[in-house]
């Protein structure tokens, strides 16, 4: 408990030392780590393609229970289920290549909306350093204020408060921008698979049920 209490105290003096610019590279950490756990939370397989979805509606579809596929996907609540939604409002066309167009437009929205909800982790990633950098700045001019005030009478130790502002407020920042960039590559690439994934199943829902029936 004693050694959690000096950390804890520590990590004080530093936020404290950086002055407000720490608050606010905190404050994007923050954000940073919300954002970063429901992204994690969302972009599972079981909400985007879950297994097994598409054999089931192409099994209903063609034995003519329409209900019970909008009832399946009114339960499930995948972007998938989701674009079979789409694909129902047009049950009755005939032409597979419109449906099938309708479907990737519905998808290409879905996924750009899941790939606008990281922006948060690119936004504490980017301000992150800028923030760190700016408080660098600050630190140095105020390292610079207190030479020219105390002239030759000056004592180097009265500059470490400046200096320690410079260099805690770099540190901090590169340590927000690094994870947040780190998190934002994975969530990216898994996007990436699932649009790959979610292009396979809407073009075997679209042959199945359009072209093969």
């Amino acid at each position: 408990e004693g050694v959690e209490q000096t950390a804890l105290e520590e990590w004080t003096h530093y936020i404290r030392q950086g002055g407000k610019t720490m608050w606010f590279i905190v404050l994007l950490s923050v954000l940073g780590a919300g954002c970063a756990l429901e992204r994690f939370w969302r972009m599972r397989r079981s909400r985007i393609v879950p297994d097994g979805f598409t054999a089931k509606v192409i099994e209903l579809w063609k034995d003519g229970r329409i209900d019970a596929v909008a009832a399946l996907c009114a339960k499930n609540r995948s972007m998938l289920a989701r674009v079979v939604e789409t694909m129902l409002q047009h049950k009755d066309s005939r032409d597979y290549q419109e449906v099938k167009q309708f479907a990737e437009d519905k998808a290409g929205r879905e996924l750009r909306l899941e790939n606008r909800k990281s922006a948060m982790l690119a936004t504490a990633a980017t301000l992150s350093p800028l923030l760190g950098l700016f408080g660098t700045v600050l630190g140095l001019l105020g390292a610079f204020g207190t030479v020219a005030a105390m002239g030759e009478m000056g004592d180097a130790s009265v500059l470490a408060d400046d200096i320690g502002k410079a260099l805690v407020t770099t540190v901090a920042g590169l340590a927000v921008s690094m994870p947040c960039l780190f998190v934002f590559g994975i969530i990216k690439n898994r996007l990436n698979l699932y649009a790959v994934l979610l292009e396979e199943e809407v073009a075997d829902l679209v042959n199945q049920i359009f072209v093969k029936k």
